[in-house]
């Protein structure tokens, strides 16, 4: 069943700088989709037009079959999350629990609903600990458990990560990157991002570049492109690169069974 289908999908932000090129696509509900592209392929622009950010120049987004538009906005970001890049700009509670209501507290929901929503989403995110703790005093990758704590609790079906560990450190991307992980099969993910690391475990990996989808498969396939995703200014990854210097490397014996291997090894989970 699909969520989210994009047809024939335009966005330009002025008229020399096009930024979404004719695209469409659908989202299975449940299904993690990791969309992968450079800064200024569209990746984000395209995160930012499901959920109502940006207005399309031309073509159609549906979510659950609502067509977004002026009239339906609002029911549509009841179903779409979103997770911002920086953590800084996201709160708004002078607590965590104050952060983690926020949204509740927009949507009216009932004072006892709530507060079992809030202490569901902080034990899910391991940020229980931290209730009464002031944001700013977070690590970034507590911060940003917070940020999906309190989308969590809103209940969207669909949870948009727009690059949301790359202003991180490594501690952070890990934390970040399991909470990912641990949604999988519960929600619809689409995650944005350039670090093909973290789209190993999604269902599919789509892959812009200049504004259009110039991959769209699983992730054992796309990145098998060399060629396509280094032409879209991205990096490969590093078992890529081991297979490229054992294939070069013509004195080594068993080249073939540790190609092998070492493609195995980077998709095992």
């Amino acid at each position: 069943m699909k969520i989210i289908e994009i047809k024939d999908l335009n966005f330009q932000y002025t008229r020399k700088d096009v930024a979404i090129k004719n695209i469409s696509l659908e989202i299975e509900k449940g299904e993690f989709v990791c969309i992968l592209g450079h800064n200024g392929s569209g990746k984000s622009t395209l995160a930012k037009l499901i959920v109502g950010l940006l207005e399309p120049k031309s073509g159609e987004i549906y979510v659950n079959n609502i067509l977004i538009s002026e009239n339906t906005i609002d029911e549509v970001r009841r179903n779409v999350g979103i997770v911002f890049q920086n953590p800084d700009n996201q709160f708004v509670g002078v607590t965590v629990k104050d952060d983690i209501a926020f949204g509740l507290e927009n949507r009216q929901i009932e004072r006892e609903e709530m507060l079992s929503r809030i202490e569901q989403y902080a034990n899910l995110t391991n940020m229980s600990k931290f209730m009464d703790y002031n944001p700013e005093n977070l690590s970034g990758g507590e911060k940003q458990r917070v940020a999906i704590a309190g989308v969590l609790a809103c209940h969207p079906e669909v949870i948009i990560f727009d690059e949301a560990t790359s202003m991180l450190d490594p501690k952070g991307v890990r934390e970040v990157t399991a909470m990912i992980n641990k949604l999988k099969g519960f929600k619809t993910i689409i995650s944005i991002t350039h670090n093909l690391q973290e789209a190993l475990y999604a269902d599919r990996v789509i892959v812009m570049n200049d504004g259009e989808i110039v991959l769209n498969d699983t992730p054992e396939n796309v990145f098998k492109e060399k060629e396509i995703l280094l032409e879209a200014n991205l990096d490969i990854l590093c078992s890529m690169k081991l297979i490229k210097r054992i294939k070069e490397d013509n004195k080594l014996k068993n080249r073939e069974e540790i190609e092998d291997l070492l493609w195995q090894l980077t998709f095992k989970k």
